[in-house]
């Protein structure tokens, strides 16, 4: 393909704040290039939930589900926990709804994803407990993506061709076992996508459609500044392109650089969660230009994970789909429990506990144990039920021998898993609380069971256990503004450049993780620096 040497808008990242502000500046009738350096399109997103955090939306009004923009923002900032930059925080939620209305008139297949509470249902103000705030992708096949039908990144986590509201209506990840399977072979037959996967090639879909340029296995070197302005890109092999109205950054955080995730996170059990291109391309690029760096001082946005067995360089999200599930449990070294497996964002604060004393992460290193039972009944990361265990996965006939081979506390262990058991029989875990959140009840509890669906015994060997390591949205980004413009270390916007999506520091909702939220910002503030560009001359 001839690539033309000069463009509107150039957009460094194909996820979905990328994707999002390539098609909204195709769509203003820009001409957009799209940069990707992987060989695959779709980046974190494409192996995530694909979910979109819009309040107040159309399509729910459209349901008679009422939400109004002062509701939405209380509970935003209850979310956000002080940590967030108010002016950002108030754009996402003012903008959302018209920015899910345009791409909605571009053509993007989007809907309600019904059966997904906001996370902090119903103890946050204004929370939604049914669904009426989460978006998801409609499924979308490969061939109508074109040349690009077999150029999406494929997703670890997530069941080809199922979305995640078909998951909870199917009875949540912990009722794999009884999803229809002809239907999901019939979907998989046919290359149909869900979830992250369908959310990028409805974007794609749409940009082709406009025109777009798009690239892939191409890395850029460096911003080109001139006259007091991003004038381009100039690319690993000395070519330079030119954007008339701006630089979209969207290359994702530094969740690969281990310099960087040491620099900002200082956690040591650390795992990138997304894709290995993750290495902290726009703090680079825009570092060097002098753009201003941010970052949240407390960060909820992280999981819980742990490699996927024959795959070391895999992450998989067990903090959603493993541990909430009933008959899983995190210990430590101790061999006890430290939160409610249930609620992520409770481990991940456990997680980061420093003990003074002991000069060490209290809950470091930390297992996911469970028995036979639950590999027999639940998905184990990505095998399905009932699958053999991998080999790569600790096993032994007993906990005290499974204690052993891990190197915690064997009594520990013990007296943990007998404490927990005694908690299934009365129907409520007297420790942690376990089955009180509505989200992770929707996702990943088992609905045959009685009292509480997130509680099972762990009894029957042989007993496994899988190490844990944390990793997610990371805590510092380029520091922008409501319009998605990058700032100098002056808070003046650096002329023709912007950032979004874990490029962009997490200023929109602070502390908190809320489901959608991530991709919602970028997808939002993508928009929005589209907007920007098209404005400028």
């Amino acid at each position: 393909m001839v690539v033309k040497e000069e463009f509107d808008l150039i957009v460094l990242g194909s996820g979905g704040a990328g994707c999002a502000a390539a098609l909204a500046g195709a769509d203003l009738g820009l001409s957009v290039c799209l940069i990707e350096k992987d060989q695959v399109l779709g980046g974190g997103t494409a192996d995530s939930l694909g979910t979109i955090w819009i309040p107040n939306n159309s399509l729910a009004a459209a349901e008679s589900l009422h939400d109004d923009h002062e509701s939405a923002l209380t509970y935003a900032r209850y979310v956000a926990g002080g940590q967030e930059i108010p002016e950002n925080l108030e754009a996402y939620i003012r903008e959302a709804p018209r920015v899910l209305d345009a791409f909605l008139g571009m053509g993007v297949g989007l809907r309600l994803a019904m059966g997904l509470p906001d996370y902090f249902y119903p103890t946050g103000p204004f929370s939604c407990g049914d669904g009426r705030r989460m978006i998801e992708p409609e499924p979308i096949r490969r061939d109508a993506l074109g040349p690009l039908a077999n150029s999406i990144r494929r997703s670890i986590h997530n069941v080809q061709g199922v979305s995640w509201s078909d998951s909870v209506n199917w009875g949540g990840f912990a009722n794999r076992r009884n999803w229809p399977e002809h239907e999901v072979e019939e979907r998989q037959r046919n290359g149909e996508l869900g979830c992250g996967e369908a959310l990028i090639a409805q974007f794609l879909a749409q940009m082709q459609k406009r025109g777009a340029t798009v690239l892939l296995s191409t890395s850029v070197k460096e911003l080109q500044y001139e006259g007091g302005r991003i004038s381009g890109v100039r690319l690993t092999d000395d070519r330079v392109l030119r954007a008339r109205r701006g630089v979209v950054l969207a290359t994702g955080g530094y969740e690969g650089n281990n310099d960087l995730v040491q620099r900002f996170e200082g956690f040591p059990e650390w795992m990138n969660p997304f894709g290995p291109q993750n290495a902290g391309d726009a703090l680079v690029l825009g570092a060097e230009i002098g753009a201003a760096i941010a970052r949240i001082g407390v960060n909820n946005s992280l999981f819980i994970g742990a490699a996927v067995p024959g795959q070391p360089d895999a992450f998989f999200s067990v903090g959603l789909r493993g541990l909430p599930m009933p008959g899983a449990i995190a210990v430590n070294q101790n061999g006890e429990r430290f939160g409610d497996e249930t609620q992520f964002q409770d481990m991940v604060m456990a997680f980061q506990q420093y003990d003074r004393k002991a000069r060490k992460f209290r809950n470091v290193p930390a297992f996911m144990i469970f028995d036979d039972h639950f590999r027999q009944r639940y998905p184990v990361m990505n095998a399905p039920p009932g699958q053999p265990a991998h080999g790569d996965i600790v096993r032994s006939d007993t906990l005290r021998g499974l204690a052993e081979k891990i190197g915690i506390d064997a009594q520990g262990l013990e007296s943990t898993v007998a404490r927990f058991n005694a908690d299934v029989e009365k129907g409520e875990d007297t420790v942690f609380g376990r089955g009180k959140s509505a989200f992770s009840r929707n996702n990943a509890g088992d609905r045959e069971l009685g009292r509480n669906p997130q509680l099972a015994p762990i009894e029957t060997g042989p007993f496994h256990a899988i190490p844990l390591k944390m990793g997610g949205v990371c805590s510092a980004g380029l520091l922008t503004d409501a319009a998605a413009r990058v700032l100098d270390n002056h808070g003046k916007a650096i002329e023709g450049l912007y950032a979004c999506g874990n490029a962009a520091a997490p200023t929109f909702l602070g502390v908190g993780y809320q489901g959608g939220s991530s991709i919602g910002a970028g997808v939002v503030f993508g928009y929005l620096a589209a907007e920007n560009a098209a404005t400028r001359r």
